[in-house]
This record gives C-alpha cells, structure tokens and sequence, in this order.
C-alpha cells in the first residue's frame, strides 16, 4: 500500500545522533533560498497546506506522521492527524514525544491508528529526549489512552522508562541512512537495476510510492533521502498520480533501472536487485493461476504479520506443500517461523508497550 510521510517542519531540534538533520537543513535551505532555518526557528509545514496535499490523495494511501523530523514539534500536528484520519486515510504515527502536550493526547486519543511507534530514551543519550517530568506524564497519558502503542530504543532503555515499562528484549542498532550518516558504517554500492524493498514487501510492485511530504508542499522520493537528492515534484502544483509521471520521477526511474547511475538506492540497505521482485510477482501469479486460495492467502499473510515481507518463493512452497496435504497447520507453521533468526530480529527491534 502507498503511503505518505509526513515532514510537519524542518531543523529537529532533537538532534539525535543518527539522524542528518544538518544535511536536510543545508539542502533545504538552498532549494528554496532560505538564510534562517536553524534548530531554533525550524520552517513549518501550514495546516493550509497539509489539507491541501492530502485531500488530493487517494484514501487509500497511508499517512505517516513521520518523514525527516519529530512531528509534533510543529504545534499542529494533532489538528493533521485528526484531519488525515476524519477524512479515510489510515494513520500512523512515529514519534520522540518532543514537543507533544498533554491536550494533543486529548485531540487524537479517538483516532484508531494503525501503529503509534514510540522512539523511547536510551541510557546512553543516543536520542536526545529529556527525560523530564513532562515527558513522564505524557508517555503514562499515551500507555493509558492510545491504544497499539509500540517502542524501539537505540541501546538500553533509560532508567527512568524501565519503571514504567520494560519489557525486557533487545534494541534497534543505528542506519546509515544511505551513507547519511557518518558515524554508521557505510553500505557498499550496489550495481545493477534495483527496486525498493519497502514497496515489493506490501504490494510486490516496481514502484517507489513510499514518499516524503515537506512544508512548501515538495514530494521526496523516501525517507533516506535527506539531502534531498531525488524531489519527484510538488503537490501543491500536481495531482497525486502526476507525481509519478513527472521528468523527475522518470528520470530517477530511468537510472534505478540502469547498472551503476548515481541514485541514493545504490548506498541503501532497503533496495534489493530487480531479480528478486521479478520472484516475487511470479509468485504471485503462481499464487493466483494454480494454487488454492484458501490455503494460500492465510499462508501470505503469515509471512507479511510475521516477517514484514511477501514469501520468498522457496520457502512459500515448502510451507504450501506442508499445508495442503494436512502434515501442518498455519500454527505450527507460525511456531516455525518465530523460531527463525529473522523473526526475531524484527521483534528484537519493537517495544510493546501496551
């Protein structure tokens, strides 16, 4: 499913030390020829201009409030949920905290969010989230009235959190962002044509629909792209649809299929080579032609609630087999799978906290 991010301002104060908000400041800042940006006069996205944008999307494109930067350090972000989630959209959430009061929990809590994802404080002060009295209030208020609430933390979880939920497994490790980051050991280039894995998990389809909305209303292609490297158009100018057919996005496409032209994909861990998303639709066809669905359809949606990922065709086929003749039942399957080394590295990554 297609989904748009959501960067509500520009210049996060919370400078985490795995985030290139310096890169997205200097890149911003020179596209649009503003000299003021800085952590404490950030560039915010208008509510005018968020309803703008998302009454031209399909209802069925996710909003994420999540992009480049904490959403709610722009003092509208309550309003954008609520207006994103009373107009049809699915909505999701990816937050610090910083900057959220106690009356957004009260503007939001009625919103059914498909996942309210916390980035929790480690002990090490990776994130930079101030572990005060504030921000004990807030997460207690979220845990209480927001339900679905998941966590991850870089390292080991603060002090202070553990007293209010630990649950005991391990944290996410720090992305190079597409070599963004310096202090994260760099990916090796990748050659030959490539697709993005964050869309051929969902819908096994050769398009990057993934994208980043900014505050003048910009579309980036993902969010790794932080110098801002590939803006496929604005949706203040455009329709949804035209974003995809614009010279811009064209020529992305055109190098993304290409054996070495310079693309942010070539230094990402999320872009996997062509060949593989060519398996994956010829699975699915397979899937669709040959197999029987009631047998199938549950076996797809074990993979994609467990691993995040439609099948990979070896594995499918195995499991298909045991399946249809009555050797196993989808639990047992289940049990298998959550005893597989990629599992529980997904799991290991997210906190649940309530």
């Amino acid at each position: 499913m297609a989904s748009l991010e959501i960067s509500t301002n520009v210049a996060c104060r919370v400078q985490c030390d795995f985030c290139p908000q310096e890169l997205l400041i200097e890149e911003y800042s020179t596209r649009n020829n503003l000299k003021n940006i800085s952590y404490g006069q950030p560039v915010q996205m208008s509510i005018d201009t968020f309803k703008k944008c998302v009454n031209k999307l399909p209802k069925s494109v996710k909003i994420h409030f999540s992009g480049y930067t904490e959403p709610f350090l722009n003092p509208d972000c309550s309003k954008m949920i609520t207006h994103a989630y009373e107009n049809g959209h699915t909505v999701v959430v990816y937050s610090t905290l910083v900057g959220m009061k106690l009356q957004d929990i009260d503007l939001i809590k009625h919103v059914k969010f498909e996942k309210f994802h916390i980035h929790l404080p480690d002990e090490k002060n990776v994130a930079k989230i101030a572990v005060n009295s504030n921000y004990i209030n807030i997460l207690k208020k979220i845990l209480n009235d927001i339900p679905n609430v998941t966590g991850m933390c870089m390292g080991n979880l603060h002090p202070k959190i553990k007293m209010i939920s630990d649950p005991g497994f391990a944290s996410d490790t720090m992305r190079n962002r597409a070599n963004n980051v310096e202090i994260v050991k760099p990916t090796t280039k990748k050659f030959g044509p490539l697709v993005c894995s964050r869309d051929t998990r969902i819908d096994v389809l050769d398009k990057v629909d993934d994208n980043v909305l900014l505050p003048n209303g910009d579309v980036g292609l993902c969010c790794m792209d932080y110098g801002l490297q590939h803006i496929i158009g604005n949706l203040l100018e455009l329709s949804y649809d035209s974003l995809f057919k614009t010279d811009m996005y064209k020529e992305f496409h055109k190098k993304q299929k290409s054996y070495d032209e310079n693309i942010l994909c070539r230094f990402c861990d999320e872009a996997i080579p062509q060949s593989e998303l060519t398996s994956n639709q010829n699975l699915k066809s397979h899937i669709k032609n040959n197999l029987d669905s009631s047998i199938a359809e549950p076996l797809v949606k074990l993979y994609e609630d467990c691993l995040e990922r439609f099948p990979d065709t070896d594995g499918f086929n195995y499991f298909y087999k045991k399946l249809a003749s009555g050797e196993s039942s989808l639990l047992d399957i289940r049990n298998l799978i959550e005893q597989a080394p990629e599992y529980k590295s997904i799991q290991n990554s997210i906190y649940k906290l309530n």
